[in-house]
């Protein structure tokens, strides 16, 4: 576990990880590795980097209890990114309902506003026929 440096909260996995040699071995014929880390917590959602395990390796030899180790921190980082990703279509699903809304009040305005323009057009229509019927024009003449 690795503490939040804002607000201090326990942050469990990490979202991504990577290994960092370390230049000097502890014994010889040892290797020395950290893994680093880029964790996010969950209370204030502020990203940071820390150590996520040290560890020495001597010509490390293939265990069950090793497999299993690692099998579970895998475990552990894709549940935080299934949890991440379930998040993000979340907030993409709301926000495509909230433009669908939009795109409804849009559309509704625009009819609104083009049936107001027809019929502004047909009493010009109809003012411009009374007008020419007033001052005697007829339509042959015109044409």
């Amino acid at each position: 576990m690795v503490n939040c440096p804002k607000c201090g909260s326990d942050v469990a996995t990490p979202i991504k990880t990577w290994p960092i040699s370390i230049r000097k071995p502890l014994k010889k014929g040892e290797e020395s590795k950290m893994a680093m880390g880029i964790f996010e917590c969950p209370n204030c959602k502020a990203r940071f980097r820390a150590t996520v395990e040290a560890e020495t390796k001597v010509e490390e030899t293939a265990s069950i209890k090793n497999i299993v180790e690692r099998i579970k921190g895998i475990r552990g980082e894709l549940m935080q990114t299934l949890k991440n990703l379930r998040e993000k279509i979340k907030t993409l699903e709301t926000e495509r309902a909230n433009l669908m809304i939009e795109i409804e009040k849009l559309r509704k305005v625009a009819e609104s506003k083009v049936t107001a323009l027809e019929s502004e057009v047909s009493m010009l229509r109809e003012e411009v026929k009374s007008l020419r019927e007033l001052l005697g024009y007829s339509e042959n003449t015109e044409k």
